[in-house]
């Protein structure tokens, strides 16, 4: 393609985006360049696609995304003392970070080369120069492990990739560097009211076995798991602590108390994610609002 008819396939795109938004068909109607995001409680931020993201039908073509989970995060972020973004990929949850507090640091953990390139275009568009670029996983000890995604048609930049994880149908996989969030120098900047986003497909109790030390200083957690086995060992780690466990839910907009951290179904509609606090009740009504 040249640049005309880039721009032709985007102006059709964007008619049709703001004339019929419902009869817009992420597979068909494709866009290539930065656009405006301007759906979450932060001020405006950029970012691109090649019609190549699942994060970009949500935001530009959907706009809506972890709508709740967002809102947490960046009510959260006003006043943490510390923000980690943990299977950051493009960078969603940084870049609102970022928007909101330019005084410290947002440190995003992503392997996959992918959507790490992306990142990164999106922190220097941006001028986020607070976003701090950690391209390694997380994980229970340090060293180096397999990384794989799948390849989906048309969408290289898959968020379903995690650590050493086979995946059915064709993948990609490389080898990258993992590490103990616990032995970095990194974990200080936390604080003692730090705000930390985990989804990492599958390895989130490979996350938590490498921070038992961290999790004494209490950060609020927004984590998405689908695993028995995980939660098994998240709720082993979390709940001696204190720690208190809400669904959160995107669509209607409210969180629900549970007695422990609980897998999520993808036929779930939508609410992955779940919230894990040592928060008051008069805490969390007073961050809702």
């Amino acid at each position: 393609m040249d640049l005309a008819e880039i721009e032709s396939i985007n102006a059709t795109t964007l008619k049709k985006l703001r004339e019929t938004p419902e009869a817009v068909d992420f597979a068909r109607d494709h866009y290539y360049g930065f656009y405006t995001v301007d759906i979450f409680e932060c001020a405006p931020f950029v970012m691109f696609t090649a019609n190549d993201c699942p994060r970009s039908q949500n935001i530009l073509y959907d706009r809506f995304f972890e709508q709740m989970s967002m809102k947490i995060w960046c009510r959260l972020a006003h006043t943490a003392s510390g923000i980690f973004d943990v299977g950051a990929h493009v960078g969603v949850y940084s870049l609102a970070a970022a928007c909101l507090r330019s005084d410290i640091p947002i440190h995003a953990f992503e392997p996959n080369p992918y959507a790490y390139t992306r990142l990164r275009m999106h922190k220097t568009v941006n001028g986020f120069s607070n976003i701090v670029e950690n391209r390694f996983g997380l994980a229970h000890k340090d060293g180096h492990t397999t990384f794989s995604w799948t390849i989906k048609p048309g969408l290289p930049i898959s968020s379903g990739g995690g650590l050493a994880a086979g995946r059915p149908g064709v993948t990609e996989s490389i080898m990258v560097e993992v590490r103990r969030l616990d032995d970095l120098a990194i974990v200080s900047q936390l604080g003692n009211r730090g705000l930390i986003k985990i989804d990492v497909e599958g390895a989130e109790a490979m996350v938590f076995s490498g921070m038992p030390n961290t999790l004494t200083s209490k950060p609020d957690i927004i984590l998405e798991t689908f695993s028995q086995n995980s939660c098994d060992a998240i709720n082993a780690m979390i709940l001696p602590l204190g720690y208190r466990v809400y669904l959160v839910r995107e669509h209607a907009g409210d969180l629900v108390p549970q007695d422990r951290l609980l897998p999520r179904s993808l036929t779930g509609g939508g609410d992955f994610n779940q919230f894990l606090t040592t928060r008051s009740d008069a805490e969390i009504t007073q961050m809702l609002g």
